[in-house]
């Protein structure tokens, strides 16, 4: 029973160390000695200093403990790795954690201020309350609160350092502001924003070719969430004024092409993007007969909505599949029997109208530049047709006639 017992302290003394070292069971450990002093140099006692690391794992690892009263506290940490130091008190604070790299046993100076937060209400030129608009504090150029105006127009930061910060406001359509703003116990600060526009120059392109193709026609349609207009492109551009400061959608609007929207974010100066459309897919099937006599076969055809062949498209008729088209987007489409033969072919999920191809059972009915209807009646006697039925027959009476009627003439001189 003691032995059960034992184990059984020591597994929860196990489960302990677990705990309190962020699961870094197997890595060994080093205390940091860490003392806390605001920036009179004096010792904070009472404050709890947090320290949290990356384990091998990716978990993070995290110690906490509260500084005495001359400001220190000690910190087990794994050696080497690299630790970040923060502070946690209702009167003194850090804007960023304290970076301590290859961590080793040794004393660790930690500084914190007293903080204070600062409101700030933003209005537009006529005095108005301005909701949504974002608000970063920055210290030495690094951001270290941000966040949006409520409904009233206010927004308050989180606790800072006490201090000079430089605080931008900016809002779609709106310019972006900045002021120097200093952080006391409870700062309150009124900053104006003024509205303006900008140029956004779009070019309607074509990227079916390459390179692009301007779009000649239609029109450019740009929208966000302060702004909607639609431009006529002329000579394959289009040019309006834009809200600053806002992201924006931006399409080609033209009849017979699919849209590429581009999403496009402008600041505070002139803007030129591209705009691409492509023509909305379609197939094209042109039989070379209307009339195709029973057994033979005609050549069809497939092109796309640029007028290219298309190769690889399967070619339908009557719904029974025929085959595919080659390299020139031809097939030879067999006409297997009489009557209103259906055509129709498909790529990609695009299906073209359907062609219609009569087929017939006589060489007389069917179209002359049909295959297999190629005769052109030449007998090789070098007498030529020129189509028209029986006009050989008529010529050749008219002929004898003449001749009867010359030499009748002849013999009563």
């Amino acid at each position: 029973m003691n032995v059960a017992r034992l184990v059984l302290v020591g597994a929860a003394v196990l489960l302990v160390a677990v705990v309190a070292t962020g699961g870094a069971v197997g890595q060994d450990q080093v205390t940091l000695t860490v003392s806390v002093a605001d920036q009179d140099g004096d010792a904070v006692g009472g404050a709890t200093v947090e320290a949290e690391w990356e384990t091998d794992s990716g978990e993070t690892g995290t110690a906490t403990g509260t500084t005495a009263s001359n400001g220190n506290v000690l910190l087990d940490v794994p050696e080497g790795s690299s630790v970040e130091l923060d502070v946690d008190d209702d009167t003194y604070v850090r804007n960023r954690p304290l970076e301590v790299e290859n961590a080793s046993a040794a004393e660790i100076d930690l500084g914190v201020t007293r903080s204070g937060t600062a409101t700030v209400t933003v209005l537009d030129d006529q005095n108005r309350s301005q909701a949504d608009a974002r608000v970063t504090v920055r210290e030495d150029g690094r951001s270290v609160d941000r966040g949006e105006t409520g409904s009233d127009g206010t927004y308050e930061t989180a606790r800072l350092e006490r201090g000079t910060y430089n605080v931008t406001v900016v809002k779609p359509g709106y310019y972006e502001t900045e002021r120097e703003v200093t952080v006391s116990l409870n700062t309150e600060t009124t900053i104006a924003i003024e509205r303006g526009t900008v140029t956004l120059d779009v070019r309607a392109l074509d990227d079916h070719f390459d390179p692009p193709e301007p779009i000649e026609s239609g029109s450019v349609r740009v929208t966000s969430s302060v702004f909607e207009g639609e431009v006529t492109v002329t000579e394959g551009t289009a040019s309006l004024n834009v809200p600053v400061n806002a992201a924006y959608t931006v399409e080609v609007v033209t009849d017979g092409y699919d849209p590429s929207p581009e999403r496009v974010r402008v600041r505070e100066s002139p803007r030129s993007v591209n705009a691409t459309a492509q023509r909305t897919p379609a197939l094209s099937v042109t039989p070379a007969n209307d009339r195709v006599l029973v057994g033979e076969t005609t050549r069809v055809t497939v092109l796309n909505a640029y007028d290219e062949p298309v190769a690889g498209a399967t070619v339908e008729v009557d719904g029974e599949d025929v085959g595919e088209t080659d390299a020139r987007g031809e097939i030879e489409v067999p006409i297997s029997s009489a009557g209103d033969r259906t055509i129709v072919a498909s790529d990609g999920g695009v299906e073209s109208d359907p062609a219609t191809v009569e087929g017939v059972e006589t060489a007389d009915e069917a179209d002359p530049s049909a295959n297999g209807s190629n005769d052109t009646g030449d007998d090789g006697s070098g007498d030529t047709d020129d189509g028209a039925p029986g006009f050989g027959v008529v010529a050749a009476v008219l002929a004898l006639l003449a001749a009867a009627v010359a030499a009748g003439r002849y013999r009563g001189r």
